[in-house]
């Protein structure tokens, strides 16, 4: 296992994330008017008023823009729309800086960890490395992590169906990364997490590195969908064969979606040293039947467009969503 990205001391250079996003490091700076996003003369609050009166403040406002106009792109068919409502909450708290003692670095941070966030979690950054974690001594305790090259670094934990997002803090030796209500502290392949507020720690362990795995040439097979919302939980399918999908060497993935059958290009970028990492789908092509009552098959096509990565991991795949939407699991196919 490889975790030396996600310990870098030094943040990526802030020009370099944003010509991530933008495509074109060559340019990065040059795509930015002065100035924030919003228009100055209806600017309301002393928060907004003072990112108009600091150039720093005013590029990071803009560069926010452009990089949530990415995530939008991305989440055009998110289910259910979060982002929005997530960004006019986030607006709130910047504007909430006025508390603050030093409120030109509350604005600053709040606005660095929007960027960041933003990035991990639309996959506007690529995966830096991954790793797979052992929590005391259960197999089934595993907590799947990626890491990314974000300002400042950050990660994406997976823990059954739930999912954390946590960035880095100082820390006199290892890596420490925190959350809402969840933390992991790693250091030379173990790691300390708490998950909840109030959870007792647990002292977890790495995994031994495999190679990458490759999923050209593989079919697979849909047996549960397992989403964030408690309310849905996890949908057992009854009939695998029925909803399959196969990765072919020339980038296109076949699918059967019940009683119809599609294509779509595909493309993955499998993480340094794990089985696991970004995936997406092209347009989907599909026939149109309708398919009797109880089928899968208009969820799959509601959802595929949105799968942003993959873990391959004791013999099943998993798809994840992007926006924490969900993780569809697969066993291999009969041929």
């Amino acid at each position: 296992m490889r975790l030396t990205p996600a310990r870098a001391t030094h943040a990526p250079c802030f020009w370099l994330l944003l010509a991530a996003v933008l495509g074109d490091a060559s340019r990065a700076g040059e795509g930015l008017t002065p100035g924030p996003s919003y228009d100055c003369s209806k600017s309301r609050g002393s928060i907004e008023a003072l990112v108009c009166a600091d150039t720093a403040l005013g590029t990071l406002d803009r560069t926010l823009a452009v990089v949530y106009a990415a995530a939008r792109r991305k989440a055009v068919n998110e289910h259910p729309p979060v982002l929005k409502a997530e960004q006019r909450g986030w607006i709130k708290g910047r504007n909430d800086c006025w508390k603050a003692g030093d409120k030109r670095q509350c604005v600053t941070e709040s606005y660095r960890r929007r960027i960041a966030e933003l990035q991990a979690r639309y996959r506007l950054v690529p995966i830096s490395a991954s790793a797979t974690f052992v929590c005391d001594g259960d197999p089934q305790s595993e907590i799947l992590v990626n890491f990314f090259q974000t300002d400042p670094p950050s990660l994406i934990a997976e823990r059954g169906d739930s999912v954390s997002l946590m960035f880095q803090q100082p820390a006199a030796s290892g890596a420490r990364f925190e959350g809402r209500n969840e933390s992991l502290w790693e250091h030379q392949g173990e790691a300390t997490v708490v998950w909840g507020h109030g959870a007792p720690d647990m002292h977890c362990k790495a995994l031994p590195d495999t190679a990458p795995a490759s999923l050209t040439g593989s079919a697979w097979a849909l047996v549960a969908i397992h989403s964030m919302d408690d309310a849905q939980g996890t949908t057992s399918i009854d009939h695998p064969e029925r909803y399959t999908v196969s990765f072919a060497a020339d980038g296109r993935a076949s699918f059967r979606l019940d009683c119809n059958r599609g294509t779509a290009s595909w493309k993955s970028a499998p993480a340094e040293g794990a089985s696991a990492g970004a995936l997406e789908f092209g347009p989907l092509a599909t026939t149109r039947a309708m398919c009797p009552p109880g089928s899968h098959a208009q969820r799959l096509l509601r959802d595929l467009p949105n799968v942003r990565s993959y873990v391959l991991r004791d013999g099943r795949l998993s798809f994840s969503l992007l926006a924490d939407g969900g993780l569809y699991e697969w066993q291999p196919a009969d041929r």
